[in-house]
């Protein structure tokens, strides 16, 4: 048996939808700028590391090519979660003429959605010092620490090493930082060649970031000395992150923060519920976002801890 509804739901639906999607398409997401976006068909998805691959070896003429096994280093896996979200359009504000508060509902559902995939990227960072996560990110990395720790240990358990610090941002700590990155080395103790490019910041150290990467000369330096890192990193202000003192450097093509698109349904709808003389939309997705592996990224507490 067909649905049974009044004809406003119909003439009020292209309206709802139109408006859902241009404020959905007009929210400028920063996710899609820090994570690798992809899309996935199953259930989950599951990467594995691999170990480093030691130098090439000199072969004489005719010489046998050496070949090297491929180690398998951690395995993570990522579960797709389904988020969703609706509204609800009743009888009496059609009654009421409350357009104003109509208008507003489909807006208020795309940033919904739009803000929620924003949290659920930067809880990675948010619950990034601590080990499973925290927020709408809830990921646990192949060697069960947190994304930024002082003792990642290989595989192998042959090598630890850290990618956390708790200084504040500055000049110093930030060219420290970089330093260490580039100088980061993988299992088989060969230089990975990682080069930080991207500085992330939450909204409270906008302006410290801007005066370290902008300046022409060293801060606090009399000398006049040439500022060597400025314009060297792309700043990226995040305010979804929640810590006013932690700052992150990441290899943006480098590193291995993951995103995963299950389905995106967009808005669906409308339903009328009968009883309660109201019309329903909903905005569904699916999707997974966490880190395959830490090396990419570098974090800071930011606190002097």
């Amino acid at each position: 048996m067909a649905e049974v509804r009044p004809k406003w739901v119909d003439a009020l639906d292209p309206t709802f939808r139109a408006t859902f999607h241009e404020t959905e398409n007009s929210f400028e997401p920063m996710y899609t700028k820090i994570f690798h976006v992809m899309s996935s068909n199953k259930a989950f998805e599951k990467d594995t590391a691999l170990s480093g691959l030691g130098q090439l070896e000199e072969v004489p003429e005719l010489g046998a090519i050496p070949y090297e096994d491929a180690t398998p280093g951690w395995e993570v896996t990522y579960v797709h979660k389904k988020f969703a979200k609706g509204r609800m359009v009743s009888e009496e504000m059609i009654e009421d003429e409350k357009w104003g508060i109509i208008n507003k509902l489909p807006k208020s559902l795309a940033l919904s959605k739009a803000r929620t995939k924003e949290q659920s990227a930067a809880d990675i960072f948010n619950y990034g010092f601590t080990a499973g996560g925290g927020g709408l990110a809830k990921f646990t990395g192949g060697d069960a620490k947190a994304l930024f720790a002082t003792d990642h240990v290989n595989r192998a358990g042959t090598i630890t090493q850290s990618n956390m610090i708790t200084t504040a941002l500055s000049q110093t700590s930030l060219q420290a930082v970089v330093t260490a990155m580039k100088k980061r080395k993988d299992s088989k103790g060969q230089i990975i060649g990682f080069q930080p490019d991207t500085l992330l910041v939450p909204s409270e150290l906008e302006f410290t970031a801007r005066v370290i990467l902008e300046s022409t000369q060293v801060l606090g330096n009399a000398n006049n000395d040439i500022n060597p890192i400025k314009g060297a990193l792309n700043l990226i202000v995040w305010p979804f992150l929640t810590s006013s003192t932690a700052w992150f450097v990441l290899d943006s093509d480098a590193h291995e923060l993951n995103w995963f698109n299950r389905t995106d349904k967009g808005v669906q709808g409308p339903s009328y519920d009968f009883d309660n003389e109201a019309a329903k939309w909903k905005a569904v997705a699916r999707w997974s976002v966490g880190f395959s592996d830490w090396m990419g990224v570098y974090g800071s507490k930011g606190d002097n801890s």
